[in-house]
């Protein structure tokens, strides 16, 4: 009877130490790859660097998942927008009895793109007031970026 209890205590005891502790702050902070998030670079020594593409998203919620998705799809439009859109954009200004007036719009459409060997992620999270707050950094071979807008370039 005592091998019972034991086995799943164990089990217990292991699941638990893999667990990891999201941070509490008091204030608000954001990891310094997200902040200087560069669009490619490369990694490693060398004649072993591998040349990269980046896209970064961040993403705020009460709930844990909806945190996560929301960073996630953010730094996925990130690397469609720079595989596969359009921008529009104008400025138009008026001066009307020696006062300006501006305004400008921009507008993104990205087409449906395809978006592939995101080998690598890099994710920073952290709780606060009672919200999760994630982001990422996903990492994409260069080369494969830049097939992918050559791909949509010829769809176009």
């Amino acid at each position: 009877m005592k091998k019972f209890l034991v086995v799943p205590l164990i089990a217990v005891l292991t699941a638990c130490g893999s667990m990891k502790e999201i941070e509490d702050r008091k204030s608000y902070a954001q990891p310094s790859w997200y902040q200087d998030c560069a669009q490619s670079g490369s990694e490693g020594w060398f004649w072993w660097s591998k040349d990269m593409a980046y896209a970064c998203g961040a993403g705020e919620s009460i709930y844990a998942q909806a945190a996560e998705e929301q960073m996630y799809a953010i730094a996925m439009n990130n690397f469609a927008k720079r595989i596969n859109s359009e921008v529009n954009s104008s400025t138009e200004i008026k001066f009307v009895d020696d006062r300006k007036s501006t305004r400008t719009v921009i507008s993104y459409t990205v087409k449906n793109t395809v978006i592939r060997e995101h080998l690598q992620r890099e994710v920073g999270q952290f709780t606060m007031g009672g919200k999760h707050y994630t982001f990422v950094r996903l990492k994409m071979p260069k080369a494969t970026f830049d097939q992918l807008v050559s791909e949509a370039k010829s769809k176009s």
